[in-house]
């Protein structure tokens, strides 16, 4: 049985940074340093290759802890980790982003009912040092094949607080829901998307867009 792992590229993560009002863009920089695949049974690829997947409940997972209810605690099928040095400061607003993980499991159930066969967690640290407040908002996530599949992902939004006061640090996770999810061991890339509000602004108006490309590398 051969045992495989997943490792992040060394190549820098792009992010764009748009200034509504003055057409500034801004690049930052992040680098994917490595992954893994925590696994304990076995399952073959497309390929004829077999690999140790994960095996357990979505509750035993700090990253998905939040998102357990009502007894819904499925069964996670595969998982792979992967640590980053992401980070972009906007303004008085330092964001990082440390770890994105990504699970397979049987069947996830939201709050309105709708089933799902994957999620995301990306663990982020915001520290607001102006002095109002800032709204956050996650939009939405895309993962990439290696064959160019796209995969959307939902925002988990019934367990994101998006008001970041004014002087406070904050860490925790933001959520990603995928109806079907079953090449995680194929994936390249997760694109991310994110939108700023700053205080007393419209609730359609952005004062800070970034997107955020983060390629991957699956290493045998």
């Amino acid at each position: 049985m051969k045992k495989m792992t997943i490792l992040g590229t060394t190549l820098a993560a792009t992010l764009l940074v748009a200034l509504s009002g003055c057409g500034q863009k801004e690049e930052v920089k992040g680098n994917i340093e490595e992954g893994s695949i925590e696994a304990t049974t076995t399952e073959t690829l497309d390929n004829g290759e077999e690999v140790d997947i994960a095996e357990g409940t979505l509750k035993e997972d700090g990253s998905f802890k939040e998102v357990i209810h009502d007894g819904n605690d499925p069964k996670v099928k595969f998982e792979a980790t992967y640590k980053t040095d992401w980070t972009e400061t906007w303004e008085d607003v330092k964001f990082d982003i440390d770890q994105a993980k990504i699970v397979e499991v049987d069947k996830y159930k939201d709050n309105d009912g709708n089933e799902f066969k994957g999620l995301m967690a990306l663990h982020y640290t915001l520290e607001n040092q102006g002095t109002e407040e800032v709204k956050v908002r996650p939009s939405e996530a895309t993962l990439i094949l290696e064959d160019g599949t796209e995969i959307k992902g939902e925002h988990l939004a019934d367990y994101w607080e998006d008001i970041f006061e004014k002087d406070k640090k904050r860490d925790g996770h933001v959520h990603f829901k995928f109806t079907e999810l079953s090449q995680i061991d194929q994936a390249k890339e997760i694109k991310l998307t994110f939108d700023g509000h700053k205080k007393g602004d419209e609730e359609d108006k952005v004062s800070h867009t970034f997107d955020v490309n983060l390629p991957l590398e699956l290493q045998k």
